[in-house]
């Protein structure tokens, strides 16, 4: 699908001009006001009683990283799996600078955890290829499970754990930060750089399930739309240490841009589904508050430049705005109950289509609700997230009981991974990809403290420097 190219998305830095435009890319001059970058500003100003909420809300989703684990330390995909997932390590990971900083764990504890995950991983050899894992480990060795799971190398899984470790390995140092290290040069992106114009593939798959580590043949699909997912992979790739392994900067610019538009909001780049966390999840750990817009220009690719952080403000503005629109029919939504994002719903695993979207599409899922979005969504619009999590706090059975809420003193972790009023249903699940966007989300907001020590590593750096973004 070609992009659309109607749009610019630039930010408002100080002093920063038109570029020149040797592509011919349409230009546009749409920024962040004065008023939005006030109200979206790195680390934002909360009350006590915003505070006290928030706090509350991330110590149930640590507790589920730091509880919901095997021998091995790995935690588990979701509460009810059978198997861990690196994704929801990686998440895990960048929890436990978070548990030492709030005071919930010390940093011996959080050391030694880290450390001991890392090992497990990074010490086996048939839990990867090519230096990327597989999807889903066995939470108890670290192996690959053999379970009726999906058994491949996960492009963007590993992307995921790859992000979540590299905070931990610059706050705790040392044996940590080592092993770091070696994961991250170890991950050979180049090798899965077998599509069209260099285009990362999803994955690999062995022949026989017996043998990971033996033969096999990367998945047909490739990466190819600029959403979260995507553009994370491309962006650790690119900042790999290893010359031979690092992806070139063209590949994320080559990530298709297609800017679409609600009524009379602003327009934005959207991604195919859009579905919510497409706008949060490379936010987790990629400060592009701190970033202007970027050129693909610059690498002689034809696309729009985007603010990134501004993009991911329109999207959640427009989809919470879209949710508004449709509370006459689903009585789930309202004003203060958005947020639709993958989630584990009463007929299973759904993933919503909302436009705008690249498929032009809506599929509502009769307006069911993952908590986990909005919280996540505090990064980009802390005013509209603190009044949903404040509303999913409240909500009350018919026996006056919480009705989305599961205390931590009686072995919860906070919001459930979903509801629907409508269908009278409440998941009775916690999903580790779920409850770590909104813990790190939420952390961004108040401190931005993964998103400093992200940007601090040599693989943010080094992505940055190539891919010429510009503060």
């Amino acid at each position: 699908m070609l992009c659309q190219l109607a749009v610019v998305l630039l930010a408002a830095s100080a002093g920063m001009g038109a570029e020149p435009n040797p592509v011919g890319r349409p230009q546009g001059d749409i920024q962040r006001t004065a008023e939005t970058t006030q109200a979206t500003a790195p680390v934002f100003q909360f009350s006590a009683a915003d505070e006290a909420l928030l706090d509350e809300v991330q110590r149930a989703c640590f507790l589920y990283f730091w509880k919901e684990v095997g021998a091995s330390g790995l935690v588990k995909d979701r509460k009810k799996a059978p198997v861990s997932s690196v994704a929801a390590v990686g998440f895990q990971l960048s929890a436990l600078p978070i548990g030492v900083e709030r005071g919930w764990i010390s940093r011996e504890e959080g050391r030694e955890r880290a450390e001991r995950i890392l090992r497990t991983l990074y010490e086996r050899t048939d839990n990867k290829k090519f230096g990327l894992y597989y999807h889903f480990p066995d939470y108890d060795t670290g192996g690959q499970s053999g379970t009726g799971y999906e058994v491949l190398v996960s492009t963007v899984d590993s992307a995921l754990f790859v992000a979540g470790a590299i905070p931990a390995g610059e706050y705790f140092g040392g044996e940590v930060k080592r092993l770091v290290d070696r994961i991250v040069a170890d991950a050979n992106w180049r090798a899965f750089a077998t599509g069209p114009d260099g285009s990362v593939s999803m994955g690999w798959r062995p022949t026989s399930k017996t043998q990971p580590a033996g033969e096999g043949e990367f998945h047909t699909w490739h990466w190819t739309c600029a959403s979260d997912e995507e553009r994370l992979t491309c962006f650790v790739g690119v900042g790999s240490p290893n010359p031979e392994h690092a992806l070139p900067p063209e590949s994320y610019y080559r990530l298709r841009r297609t800017v679409k538009s609600h009524k009379d909001m602003p327009a934005y780049a959207v991604s195919p589904q859009g579905t919510l966390f497409h706008y949060f999840f490379s936010h987790c750990w990629i400060d592009y508050h701190s970033l202007g817009a970027d050129d693909p220009g610059r690498l002689g690719v034809d696309a729009v430049g985007v603010d990134w952080f501004e993009n991911s403000r329109r999207a959640v503005l427009t989809q919470r705005q879209r949710c508004v629109e449709q509370s006459g029919r689903f009585r789930t939504l309202a004003e203060d109950r958005w947020g639709l994002s993958a989630c584990g719903g009463r007929d299973g695993y759904l993933v919503p289509e909302i436009q705008p979207n690249e498929i032009d599409k809506d599929t509502w899922y009769e307006g069911t609700v993952a908590p986990y979005a909005a919280g996540a969504s505090i990064m980009f619009a802390p005013r509209e997230s603190l009044a949903a999590i404040r509303a999913f706090r409240g909500l009350k059975d018919e026996g006056g009981r919480p009705l989305v809420w599961r205390d931590p003193a009686e072995g919860g972790y906070g919001f459930t991974d979903a509801f629907n009023l409508d269908q009278g249903f409440v998941s009775d699940d916690y999903v580790g990809i779920d409850v770590g966007p909104m813990l790190l989300g939420i952390e961004n907001a108040r401190t931005g403290l993964i998103w400093r020590l992200f940007m601090q590593s040599s693989t943010a750096r080094n992505a940055v420097s190539r891919l010429q973004l510009q503060p």
